[in-house]
């Protein structure tokens, strides 16, 4: 009881103030995350001897840093959510079991998913669509990153954990750390120590150790749970937490289907499109990155939102639920609207940031289509934050089967297929259009479950309301009767 206690604040606090206390780290954490690969594109962009060839070789590598992150994520935000609905419901039994299990897999599937890339190395990158130079330096690349996965999956584990404890600045913090880290040794690797691409994967390997070291230490001071040896011997918690973070893993999955689907229609039809092949990969990786800086702030909300949500569902406070809902979404738009508006208008901006795509490269072919991709590929990025959000709302309330649906149907069932069909006829600019095309559909379909989803809601209110009253009134009875 003394658990619950703690967390209690989540039910009778006015839920604004706990949208802020919550959402505001959270989404700054989610940004510095996104910064451990945007760092190293502005680094390298601007470097002469690497540029867009540089940059598009990260973007090879990416998808492979997404399927860790993706591990992480899938077991952490699982385990969150188990967390957040059983406080809720008053049942605190469990909870160190449930972050103990949640550990024991995380290390186990990123060694595993560690050890497969090294031993696979080159062969996945030339799948993924690396060739010749890119090839090289994307493999020079990898060795840092593959060889942080272990690190950095387990503090996206405990990430998600930590906020879920009650601890949303302390997540931030250490997050916040490890980026500054790999902020400051970037520039030092790549153009002091001339380490070019290594040198920007040394940096991010040591950012996300020190991240990792501080989730650890974070351990032996949480909140509502403390963990023992036997608690890491595996358990059948392990069914909850992968049923409730498999969204958040298949959200992940589906960038790392789009990038790589992206990279070989790029490899295949960028030549008779009139683009050099470093020219596109280069792009689209850039605007991946900072698609991925806006949708981590869309995602940073709800997930702030996420142990508001989860815990008054639990306690069947439906009022509260709806509220964290529509502030959610209030944010999520003003959001998307401000980034639209800046890829609308602006989009020359990101040439400053990231360069003119180094030697070799065609300074007016590469602003062109700098441009024209920011303008139209993240065109309708606000609907792309509804969706991302609406998903993790669902998988709060304990929908994952929901939650899979929306995360899938923009991502995969339509985008993809989409993009395949755009190039084999129209090239690349075609290709450009399947973005916001698929971010229509998605929209409407995220919108309609969660309509459907309150009028559940309104439902299940009434019948707890008409529950209350009915026994409300036969206990004023039965004190009437005993007066007499």
């Amino acid at each position: 009881m003394e658990d619950t206690a703690k967390n209690n604040f989540l039910g009778v606090e006015k839920v604004g103030k706990l949208m802020k206390m919550f959402a505001i780290p959270c989404v700054l954490s989610l940004i510095i995350q996104s910064l451990y690969n945007l760092v190293d594109q502005i680094y390298i962009g601007n470097c002469a001897t690497l540029g867009a060839t540089g940059n598009a070789a990260t973007g090879i590598v990416y998808p492979l840093t997404v399927i860790a992150l993706g591990i992480g994520l899938w077991i952490g935000d699982g385990c969150a959510a188990c967390m957040s609905l059983n406080q809720g419901q008053g049942n605190t039994k469990g909870t160190a079991k449930s972050v103990g299990t949640a550990l024991f897999y995380g290390t186990i599937a990123s060694i595993v998913f560690m050890i497969m890339c090294f031993c696979l190395k080159d062969k996945i990158l030339v799948a993924i669509g690396a060739q010749g130079d890119i090839l090289d330096k994307s493999s020079e690349y990898a060795n840092f990153i593959i060889g942080g996965f272990l690190f950095f999956t387990l503090a996206c584990v405990l990430n998600p954990i930590v906020r879920a404890d009650g601890s949303p600045k302390f997540a931030m913090l250490a997050m916040a750390i490890g980026a500054i880290i790999n902020i400051a040794l970037d520039p030092l690797f790549i153009f002091g120590f001339k380490m070019g691409m290594t040198g920007a994967a040394l940096a991010t390997f040591l950012g996300q150790l020190i991240t990792f070291v501080l989730h650890v230490a974070y351990l032996f001071k949480s909140k509502t749970f403390k963990l023992k040896i036997a608690d890491f011997i595996p358990s059948k918690a392990i069914g909850s937490i992968l049923k409730f973070g498999i969204s958040s893993l298949l959200t992940q999955l589906a960038i790392v289907i789009i990038s790589i689907v992206n990279n070989i229609l790029l490899f295949k039809y960028s030549a008779s499109s009139g683009y050099d092949t470093a020219i596109t990969q280069g792009v689209i990786t850039l605007a991946f990155k900072v698609f991925g800086i806006v949708v981590s702030v869309a995602i940073g909300i709800a997930s702030g939102a996420q142990p508001v949500i989860g815990y008054n569902y639990g306690a069947k406070k439906y009022d509260r639920v709806k509220k964290a809902l529509l502030y959610m979404m209030i944010a999520t738009v003003v959001v998307g609207v401000i980034a639209t508006i800046i890829f609308e208008a602006v989009p020359q901006v990101f040439l400053l940031i990231f360069g003119n795509g180094g030697e070799g490269v065609d300074p007016v072919i590469y602003k062109e289509f700098t441009c024209l991709t920011f303008r139209i590929y993240l065109g309708f990025i606000l609907f792309t934050c509804i969706v991302k959000n609406l998903a993790i709302f669902f998988q709060a309330i304990g929908s994952p089967i929901k939650a899979t649906i929306i995360s899938m149907m923009r991502d995969v069932i339509i985008l993809v297929p989409l993009s395949i069909i755009m190039a084999k006829f129209g090239g690349i600019d075609a290709l450009l259009w399947s973005a916001p095309i698929s971010d229509t559909v998605g929209v409407v379909l995220a919108l309609v479950l969660t309509l459907h989803a309150l009028r559940v809601m309104n439902k299940k209110g009434k019948r707890s309301s008409s529950r209350r009253h009915g026994a409300n009134s036969r206990v004023a009875t039965r004190r009437y009767r005993n007066a007499g």
